[in-house]
């Protein structure tokens, strides 16, 4: 925490510049924004992932059921379990801008209108290994102008088709189908640390193998609306150390809203 003197902040997004991000997340599927954590915060950030993953990554490499198409892969589960840091990132006022519209429920009756209902679906860091299959985060495909879940991509370090880079296929949102995996239609995304990368969670997306010898961090955080069982329980995993800091919004965030009551009284 003594990295930050100050809680993370986004550059401020402009209206004409808001207005493109929200015409790609609805048209292609996805939207890169360039810059959006300031290249200081973005430095820090990656330093404090290191940090961590030196610390605990090789109980990661462990973990029953582990994927083998994970096995090279750097990874950090549960981020807000390790820093309140990283619950600044995700709440801030400028990604709210973008996701807000997107997911609140307009007939959620239990918060103002002017407070996101959205809720963190999923949280962690990963650098590529083996390349990761095209696929996609809302789990069942389907049409519509209301999108359930978006993925939110924080860059730290250059990334390119030579290290892991993310690739997607615009407009597979609007196809209502699962992925096909044979098809070349994938666009690879170059990004630099600081980028901020989106997606609406129907479109079909995944990484190129990491063919070099170092990392390509990134953080992933997925929104899900408020309904949508997390994959994490954040509610009860996130240290009384952490949570006491969290004003309401965050802690809205992070799924205490969303908490089955245990009686039906």
């Amino acid at each position: 925490q003594n990295l930050f003197k100050k809680k993370i902040m986004l550059r401020n997004i402009k209206n004409k510049e808001l207005r493109k991000i929200q015409s790609n997340l609805k048209n292609q599927g996805f939207s890169k924004i360039e810059k959006l954590i300031k290249n200081k915060n973005s430095v820090k950030i990656l330093k404090l992932i290191k940090k961590i993953y030196k610390n605990e990554g090789k109980s990661t490499k462990s973990f029953k059921g582990l994927p083998a198409r994970d096995a090279r892969d750097l990874r950090i589960y549960n981020l807000p379990k390790r820093n309140k840091v990283f619950v600044d990132l995700i709440s801030d006022n400028q990604l709210e801008k973008i996701l807000k519209p997107n997911l609140n429920d307009k007939y959620y009756r239990w918060l103002p209108d002017n407070l996101p209902n959205y809720i963190l679906g999923g949280f962690n860091g990963r650098s590529s290994g083996y390349k990761l299959d095209l696929h996609i985060d809302s789990i069942i495909p389907f049409k519509g102008d209301y999108p359930t879940s978006f993925v939110v991509l924080f860059v730290l370090e250059k990334m390119s088709g030579k290290n892991g880079a993310t690739i997607v296929v615009p407009k597979s949102h609007l196809t209502g189908r699962y992925t096909n995996r044979l098809t070349k239609k994938f666009k690879v995304i170059n990004a630099n640390p600081g980028d901020v990368l989106i997606l609406d969670s129907r479109t079909w997306h995944g990484t190129t193998e990491n063919t070099t010898d170092k990392s390509r961090w990134l953080i992933n955080a997925v929104f899900t609306g408020w309904w949508i069982k997390q994959q994490l329980d954040f509610t009860k995993s996130i240290p009384r150390n952490i949570f006491k800091k969290l004003n309401k919004k965050k802690k809205q965030l992070l799924g205490f809203c969303s908490i089955p009551p245990s009686s039906e009284n």
